[in-house]
């Protein structure tokens, strides 16, 4: 008898480099067609799976609004020889590794967006976009969709490690926040937990348990403790300078829960 369950993971998209997502004079990256969204991100699943049967995404979009709701492609692999698969890329831009893929890929999955209500919900406000991909129009693809893991230990004994990537379609996603520090005589250079912002309200663009990065720095500046309109409160002091009107980025702006099949 099949047993089905969920995953939820939120992959790094600055992943070490903010410069991905934008300019160190806050000028916005879009991303472009067919560009990196994501690297490969590990999964461990119980051994047994053998299919993909729904998935949901959500995303921040630009400065606290939605993201243009267009499609997005994910890959899945599997790992060649008990090795992980080796990087697509940088983020941001047209894949230029993983020369194994044919070897590994064991699904495409496109999550339809271009249309609102049929693949996509374009919510606004604080909740952003919200996609799934098991809707029946739009070229979206209807689960299940068969995987066959390779067997490995990489997660322990009793799973399998899987990757995860994605490439954007063609509208161009910008995860910049518009979340801005508020502090005229840049206090902040001290290290502290209360920062005070304006712009965007910052409970638009992060939630607790985020790591916080500024817009020209690529070493996170903390992790969110509590957010309120005008403040982002940290577990521990700031790590680094931080001035007047540096912009807040979040490392992780999309979420996914994946549905999966065990036999």
């Amino acid at each position: 008898m099949a047993t089905y369950f969920q995953k939820t993971f939120r992959p790094d998209i600055v992943n070490g480099d903010v410069s991905t997502v934008i300019q160190s004079n806050k000028t916005d990256l879009p991303f472009g067609s067919n560009d990196l969204l994501f690297d490969w991100h590990a999964l461990d699943i119980p051994r047994g799976v053998d299919g993909i049967v729904d998935l949901h995404a959500h995303s921040y979009g630009e400065d606290g609004g939605t993201q243009p709701g267009g499609d997005f492609h994910l890959l899945f692999a599997k790992s060649n020889s008990g090795v992980a698969p080796t990087s697509l890329g940088a983020v941001n831009a047209a894949a230029t590794g993983c020369f194994e893929l044919p070897d590994i890929l064991m699904a495409r999955v496109k999550v339809e967006g271009t249309t609102h209500g049929q693949g996509v919900m374009k919510v606004g406000n604080h909740l952003g976009n919200l996609w799934d991909f098991n809707r029946g129009g739009g070229n979206s693809r209807v689960g299940p969709i068969a995987i066959e893991p390779e067997l490995n230990s990489l997660g322990g004994s009793s799973t399998n490690r899987i990757w995860v990537a994605a490439l954007n379609g063609a509208q161009a996603f910008d995860f910049s926040t518009g979340v801005l520090l508020n502090d005229g005589s840049n206090i902040a250079d001290d290290a502290g937990t209360s920062l005070t912002v304006d712009g965007t309200d910052p409970r638009k663009a992060f939630r607790v348990g985020d790591t916080l990065y500024i817009h020209d720095v690529d070493t996170p500046i903390g992790t969110i403790a509590t957010l309120a309109e005008n403040t982002i409160t940290l577990t521990s002091n700031n790590v680094g300078a931080i001035a007047n009107n540096d912009e807040f980025i979040n490392g992780k702006p999309m979420t996914f829960t994946i549905g999966f099949r065990r036999r």
